[in-house]
């Protein structure tokens, strides 16, 4: 199997047949290169002279090429746009070495190789081909196209958007932006602060790193174009001052967006700007709580329960593993212990080590009386860790007082459990305990599992199942590391949002790989 392939094509109506093969033989990027001609084999026939540049026939049937790769999820395809422009191209150039061409129709060894040697001769010496040769193909290409306005360039475009992790819908956006554009491509990459408003929104990328695999997708397939990548803060961007530009591309969700940029630039004496609407291309896979188009959402959430990082295993024994399992308060995570003890599992509880050693007599008993005096004892004698909670989680020097005091001893106790728990004959054990991030105790652990759920769900939950106001529920969240924080030390992220079945699911891939792996660091 190749890691890359090109597919040369002549019928775009062929792309759905061609998928198997394409899953056959290309393991992570294909490379799709359209030629409009009949005969790709008889020379001279792909020139200037009878090529026909119509925009908007070359946008759906990239567009469509992409709909139908969207069969095969984890394949990288790129669509290449630089000679459908430039017909006059006589080499196709791909950042990626081609190691197998698939041809949609049938040709001869001398064709292949002639082509191969024609076209490919800077990047793919030596590589193999595939000739296709069912014919059963129902659908006909439609050669028939009337050039409409949509079929006009201009020298200057922009689109905006996030671009977390491309996938087929950002590159049919991107590709139709790209074609309509014969000079300057300018793209506004959402920052940090226009994020928070996302699901998931933790997952997002670093907008360098967008921008990065942006550059990389964009000179891949065409190379014609300049490229003005920049971070934008608002929803106008680059709009707001760019005077050359002359149109916009957004999709069906954004055209009102696209109105309020002409808005603002009448009212800056700025030329309105065309407006290029590009349809959503729908997920026929989505599930229930999914988006039913192709999105950076969904991708984020089948990323829930998968490896985002390694494991940490350093020069910590290898046994027993140690997952350290965390979340902000109401995140689920107590019931993600659950599900993985039930998986076969053993449970060490932070939380509830803490509860036994606040017990009068015992050693945290003994250290928050002496530090924090009477005030904190209830008529039984017992920590009234209402009374506790309402000094500490109002003063962080309090906080960070007592934290000092009860961690050590938790951690001490804890270690001894998880040892227990490996005599016993458990070889895995899953640390729960919500301060596992401020505590470092991640450093204990081979790997993180992070509870997550958005802020005002947590607020929500808090507030009814601690019976605390707004205010009251804010202050206990807003002491802990934020969702970021916690994304940012995890192997693993998991979200309870949704019904019990998902989050459950999302426990059995985390188990699943975590099985895996030690299987085969252990064989």
């Amino acid at each position: 199997m190749s890691n890359t392939g090109l597919l040369v094509l002549t019928n775009p109506a062929r792309v759905a047949k061609l998928l198997p093969i394409i899953k056959k033989h290309v393991l992570k990027t294909l490379y799709v290169q359209y030629f409009p001609e009949k005969n790709i084999f008889l020379p001279g026939s792909y020139t200037a002279a009878n090529h026909q540049w119509k925009v908007t026939r070359y946008a759906q049937i990239v567009s469509n090429i992409y709909t139908d790769t969207s069969a095969i999820p984890k394949l990288d395809v790129r669509v290449l746009l630089t000679s459908m422009k430039n017909p006059n191209s006589s080499v196709i150039n791909t950042k990626k070495p081609v190691e197998i061409v698939i041809f949609d129709e049938i040709c001869s060894k001398k064709d292949a190789d002639t082509f191969i040697q024609d076209y490919l001769a800077n990047t793919s010496m030596g590589c193999n081909f595939i000739a296709f040769n069912d014919y059963q193909t129902t659908e006909k290409e439609d050669d028939v196209i009337t050039c409409t306005k949509e079929d006009k360039t201009y020298k200057n475009v922009v689109l905006g958007g996030t671009f977390d992790r491309i996938h087929n819908g950002h590159k049919i956006f991107l590709s139709d932006a790209a074609l309509h554009c014969v000079e300057r491509l300018t793209i506004g990459i959402t920052d940090t602060n226009m994020l928070a408003g996302k699901l998931l929104w933790e997952l997002i990328e670093p907008c360098p790193t967008r921008i990065m695999h942006l550059r990389d997708f964009l000179e891949d397939i065409d190379s014609t174009l300049t490229y003005n990548i920049v971070p934008i803060q608002d929803m106008y961007g680059p709009t707001r001052t760019d005077p050359t530009l002359d149109m916009i591309v957004v999709s069906e969700e954004t055209k009102r967006g696209g109105e309020k940029v002409n808005e603002l630039r009448e009212q800056l004496n700025l030329k309105k700007l065309d407006i290029r609407v590009v349809r959503l291309v729908r997920d026929k896979d989505h599930r229930e709580h999914e988006e039913n188009k192709i999105s950076s959402s969904n991708l984020r959430i089948r990323m829930l329960g998968s490896k985002l990082r390694p494991p940490r295993i350093g020069d910590k024994p290898s046994k027993p593993y140690v997952i350290g399992l965390t979340g902000g308060i109401a995140s689920g995570k107590s019931s993600v212990a659950e599900k993985v003890q039930k998986l076969g599992a053993a449970l060490v509880n932070c939380d509830t080590i803490a509860h036994e050693l606040y017990l009068p007599g015992e050693r945290c008993y003994d250290a928050v009386v002496e530090n924090f005096g009477p005030a904190v004892v209830k008529a039984d004698g017992s920590i009234d860790r209402k009374a506790l909670g309402n000094i500490v989680f109002k003063d962080a020097a309090q906080l960070n007082k007592l934290n000092k005091l009860v961690w050590p001893l938790i951690m001490e106790e804890a270690k001894k459990r998880i040892h227990d728990f490996y005599t016993k004959g458990f070889e895995l054990v899953v640390m729960e305990a919500a301060v596992l991030i401020q505590a470092k105790w991640q450093n204990e652990c081979h790997e993180v599992w992070t509870c997550i759920i958005p802020q005002q769900e947590a607020i929500r939950r808090v507030m009814e199942r601690n019976r605390l106001t707004e205010d009251e529920a804010k202050a206990r969240i807003q002491v802990q590391p934020s969702n970021l924080e916690q994304v940012n030390e995890a192997n693993v992220v998991i979200c309870s949002l949704w019904s019990h079945d998902i989050t459950a699911e999302q426990v059995q891939k985390a188990w699943n790989e975590t099985i895996a792996f030690l299987s085969k660091n252990n064989s």
